[in-house]
């Protein structure tokens, strides 16, 4: 009868050990779900567009600068002092014609060489030439 019992006693132990196993392997899973999932929901949280406004200034003052005619014959020494004057302090702005001929000019300062840097490309024309600039928009 003594047998018996320890028999019993033993199928009881490995039960338990198996339960306990499944139980660990579970709550890793679990805890490795939570984990990743937390991770992309921080992850989408933030804001795909932090550089939006900084671009829509640089958007607009090309605008202007297109508008008062300063790209009809591009000079950069007028451009610069014309974003000097009407960039907003917190921004520092630099453009560069980079296409051949009459269109090329460079204008503004230099980016800084750590931060997050918006960029953008507008079209014009001078004269019968069809032209492109980059501009690069920073804060300060």
């Amino acid at each position: 009868m003594k047998l018996k019992q320890i028999w019993i006693f033993g199928y009881k132990d490995k039960k338990a050990f198996i339960f306990t196993m499944d139980v660990a392997v579970a709550l890793i899973v679990v805890f490795s779900l939570l984990f990743t999932a937390s991770f992309f929901v921080v992850r989408k949280a933030e804001d795909p567009f932090v550089n939006l406004q900084t671009l829509k200034i640089g958007s607009d003052i090309i605008k202007i600068i297109d508008y008062t005619s300063l790209l009809d014959n591009p000079d950069g020494t007028e451009i610069t002092n014309f974003i000097e004057n009407n960039l907003p302090a917190q921004y520092g702005m630099q453009i560069i014609g980079s296409s051949e001929g009459s269109c090329y000019f460079e204008a503004g300062s230099d980016p800084l060489p750590s931060g997050r840097i918006s960029s953008g490309k507008e079209f014009y024309s001078v004269g019968n030439e069809y032209c492109s600039m980059r501009y690069k928009v920073w804060l300060k």
